[in-house]
């Protein structure tokens, strides 16, 4: 669950923006290749007992998408990419190289003033 590892990254870089002021907003964009109960699963199990406990996580998803030769074009999920870089089509099975995005993007973090 590299969600977990991407999460802890995140949290991190709050903790330094925010340089000790409460945590009230962590607004992010996440690739269709994260599941989103599995980003918030692991937010909320990260910030647990920490001063980011009571933080709001917004989130919102972009697609990583493929265009294959079999005719397939859309949305990839988690189930269709190994390591990030590579698809699977979930149509005919054809591997591919995707261009390295970023998988996880912080939009805003929002203090308590």
């Amino acid at each position: 669950m590299h969600e977990v590892s991407l999460v802890a990254e995140l949290i991190s870089e709050c903790e330094r923006r925010s340089a000790g002021r409460p945590v009230q907003l962590v607004r992010v964009r996440h690739a269709s290749s994260i599941a989103e109960p599995a980003l918030r699963q692991a937010f909320e199990m990260l910030t647990e007992g920490s001063r980011m406990a009571d933080t709001t996580l917004e989130a919102e998803t972009f697609d990583v998408e493929l265009h294959c030769g079999c005719g397939f074009g859309g949305a990839l999920r988690h189930d269709d990419l190994i390591g990030g870089s590579v698809a699977v089509c979930p149509a005919c099975g054809e591997v591919s190289t995707l261009r390295r995005t970023a998988e996880l993007e912080l939009l805003e973090v929002r203090t308590v003033t």
